[in-house]
């Protein structure tokens, strides 16, 4: 191998050169470049100079007259052809793995603000375990509405990954995959069983077909066919799951042979909430919210519905959506109700543990709740990121580090995992892992301004304010990521523009809400240390719902040997570490 290694780049150890110029012939001839000429050359030139050890020629002084035809003359500073065409070429490769080079064994990659190409392995092929399960959608072939078949196949991996010692691959995932060979898709996520099958519905009747792969011998071992009427199809489902456990030899006891839904416009109802919420962004959470409150509306005794209010609602506290006197108490009676109509539901476990730890600051009853979540639904990864949460705020940072991976062994195309983990380990001050979780974050929801911000901070940690600048410009508008954006440009002595920022978010506070520590951060960078130290009151006042790692948040680093900090870092409601 002649795979260069340095400071601006990530190379996975056994990914060879020859499979490097492989890969990069088919991105070169695939149909998402065929018509690119100009992103053909940059990519051919910027790989090339990699695997040569030359990336000293990847600049943009360089790249402009090589690759642009710029000529001697090209000076970056008034054209920047070169940032605009990298920009263009991340997004295409995006693109290309997202089409046509979904199964390809390598990705080649540029990190934001770099022009050094990335060189990983692009599957999670690893040895197959017997007891990881992946459940793929099950394929349309009628007219119903793809929700009502996915319900089914969501309905499935639920059941399933509430059974102890099984790993039942997320359905985010799962859904990532849809239409997929289930054989590849289970070796590509290490599962030694794959369940897929076909969906069929005709007027108020159904079919649907069902088979268990053995992923390693492509031995089909169980396959059953199921004509029923429409409203036995959550009894089919669970005999599915059924089936999948006695071959797995675990015993599986439904408590109820369907789920709380009253009717499956009720379940429609709450999948498409999910949906919205898997994006796990700012506008997903308001969208799942608004979809939420209807279905507890329409369908008053619908436990798993005021579940998917509570996930909202704790989204809006920890995104700094709303603030979180008004929206904790909301998503405490959410989950309340969800428990007290059915005491089985996960995720109404996990929201009432986390508003109990970082809004009512009992950390230890907190903990217990999220603790219950993950034993009710071992394989549920996002029952895993709050209990990672919550024992990551009692000062547990490995433990909780192992919550984070699992979820993200669980479900590995979720943002929420990877951007969670991407957290963690920031705070942990582990800055080039923490960029690679949230560098695959940014990946799967290249819109994320939630993930857009934070990598921007993690490239503040390390003092790289160029990089930084460059992504929290894209974060303008929401106050958090304008908040990075302005602190970015103090630390590059561009004072007068970070106080217009300062100025703006004065602004924004007079008509809306817009969380106090964004205003400690952009006085901790003008260097206003009293007025950071009085933010960080009001906003630990405000119990917001980052401000349980105040202590382990490297932002306020240079405020450790500030006895007003250390008193602050003492109240219940910081971490405990």
């Amino acid at each position: 191998m002649s795979l260069v290694r340095d400071q601006d780049s990530t190379v996975a150890a056994d990914v060879s050169e020859r499979e490097v110029r492989a890969q990069l012939g088919r991105i070169l001839q695939s149909g998402t470049f065929k018509q690119w000429e100009r992103l053909r050359r940059f990519l051919k030139f910027a790989v090339e100079c990699a695997l040569d050890g030359a990336t000293d020629q990847l600049k943009e002084s360089v790249l402009g007259r090589v690759v642009f035809d710029r000529g001697s003359e090209f000076d970056p500073r008034t054209d920047s052809i070169v940032h605009q065409e990298a920009a263009r070429l991340r997004g295409k490769l995006r693109e290309y793995y997202e089409i046509d080079g979904s199964d390809d064994p390598v990705a080649i990659q540029f990190k934001e603000g770099s022009y050094v190409p990335v060189f990983v392995r692009s599957h999670l092929q690893g040895p197959l375990n017997p007891r990881t399960v992946a459940v793929l959608p099950l394929v349309n072939q009628s007219t119903a509405q793809d929700y009502f078949c996915e319900g089914i196949t969501d309905y499935i991996i639920n059941t399933l990954s509430r059974i102890p010692g099984l790993n039942v691959i997320g359905r985010i995932s799962m859904f990532h995959f849809k239409g997929q060979d289930a054989r590849s898709v289970g070796a590509r996520m290490g599962a030694g069983i794959a369940v897929d099958g076909t969906f069929r519905k005709f007027g108020n009747r159904l079919k649907i077909f069902t088979e268990v792969i053995d992923v390693a011998t492509g031995e089909v071992r169980w396959a059953e066919t199921y004509e029923r009427p429409v409203n036995d199809v959550f009894a089919v489902a669970a005999e599915i799951a059924e089936a999948v456990a006695r071959l797995l030899n675990t015993n599986l006891t439904l408590r109820k042979p369907i789920p709380d839904a009253p009717n499956m416009d009720a379940y429609l109802l709450s999948l498409h909430g999910r949906h919205a919420l898997s994006r796990w962004t700012a506008e997903g959470a308001r969208t799942a919210a608004e979809i939420f409150e209807s279905a507890t509306g329409l369908y008053p005794f619908y436990a798993s519905a005021y579940a998917g209010l509570a996930l909202a609602y704790v989204g809006f506290m920890m995104w700094g959506v709303d603030r979180a006197h008004e929206v904790a108490p909301k998503a405490l009676h959410a989950a309340q109700q969800a428990l007290e109509l059915d005491s089985t539901l996960p995720h109404a476990y996990a929201c009432f543990g986390l508003i109990t730890a970082f809004y009512k600051w009992k950390w230890n009853q907190g903990i217990e709740y999220a603790r219950k979540a993950t034993e009710l639904a071992p394989s549920d990864p996002y029952s895993q990121v709050i209990y990672g949460l919550c024992i990551l705020a009692h000062g547990k940072m490995e433990d909780a580090l192992e919550c984070f991976e699992r979820a993200v062994v669980l479900d590995p195309f979720s943002v929420l995992s990877n951007r969670w983990r991407g957290a963690a380990l920031f705070l942990a001050h582990r800055f080039a892992s923490a960029e690679q979780s949230l560098q695959a974050a940014l990946t799967l929801n290249s819109d994320s301004i939630e993930t857009r911000s934070l990598l921007a901070r993690t490239y503040m940690a390390q003092g790289r304010f160029d990089v930084a600048l460059e992504l929290a410009e894209t974060c303008r508008s929401n106050p958090i990521g304008l908040s990075v954006l302005g602190a970015c440009l103090a630390h590059l002595n561009r004072r007068e523009e970070a106080v217009r920022i300062l100025a703006t978010l004065s602004r924004m506070a007079e008509c809306g809400y817009v969380p106090l520590r964004a205003f400690a951060r952009m006085h901790l960078a003008l260097g206003n240390t009293d007025r950071t130290i009085e933010y960080l009151a009001r906003s630990l006042d405000e119990r917001e719902g980052p401000m349980p790692f105040l202590k382990l948040d490297p932002e306020w680093d240079p405020l450790h040997q500030d006895p007003r900090f250390a008193e602050l870092a003492a109240r219940p409601g910081a971490a405990t570490s």
